[in-house]
């Protein structure tokens, strides 16, 4: 059996890797491409915050109710692909909203900060099982389900500070830049939901991993 402290940089690391906060810097750029500073600000701590409460409650209840209504993971797993294609789709051919969110204000950095920074961005469905992988009730304590709260708020936090750092990097890209990011972080964003919902339908028909 790890010990705590052991077992906190074990999950840790593995949510690190799972979140991967450099990583999603460039989809957290386009997707507040629209906003001035001030309001991409108010999304990256919105976001950031709302996304630690939907994996905490997902991570805690998640078992319970896929099981209580008949859904296994693999079929989350699945809808969760699609839900996440869908919006690499949208950001390879561009949203007809993009304009208006510029002029939104506050309630247009809340409503980026639900959808897509929050959801699917941050807790999307890789993010949703893993969580759920390292809550496991038949296998772990309250304790070490405490200690995977506490690993998630840290990577979080860490994700937060390169999201409010980002800002340099947006200006030096510039809005053809960005443009063009957003399409290609689509693009990897939509093979990445295909590989996903692949990696599901091989688990259920035993075929070999793609």
């Amino acid at each position: 059996m790890l010990s705590d402290y052991d077992l906190f940089v074990t999950q840790l690391v593995t949510l690190w890797i799972v979140l991967d906060p450099i990583g999603h810097l460039p989809l957290f750029l386009t997707a507040t491409a629209a906003l001035n500073p001030n309001d991409r600000r108010l999304a990256a701590r919105v976001g950031v915050g709302l996304a630690f409460l939907i994996l905490a409650f997902f991570s805690l209840l998640g078992q319970f109710l896929l099981h209580a209504m008949g859904i296994s993971l693999l079929s989350f797993q699945i809808a969760g692909g699609i839900i996440l294609f869908l919006f690499a789709i949208s950001m390879v051919l561009g949203t007809p909203g993009a304009a208006a969110t510029a002029a939104g204000g506050e309630n247009s950095a809340l409503s980026v900060a639900v959808h897509p920074l929050a959801t699917p961005i941050i807790a999307g469905p890789g993010s949703l099982l893993t969580m759920v992988l390292l809550m496991d009730n038949n296998r772990f304590s309250a304790m070490h389900q405490g200690i995977t709260l506490l690993a998630l708020a840290a990577v979080l936090t860490l994700m937060l500070a390169v999201f409010l750092l980002g800002e340099p990097i947006r200006r030096f890209l510039g809005s053809s830049g960005s443009n063009v990011l957003r399409r290609i972080m689509g693009l990897i964003l939509a093979a990445l939901a295909v590989n996903m919902i692949l990696s599901a339908v091989a688990v259920w028909l035993h075929l070999p991993e793609i």
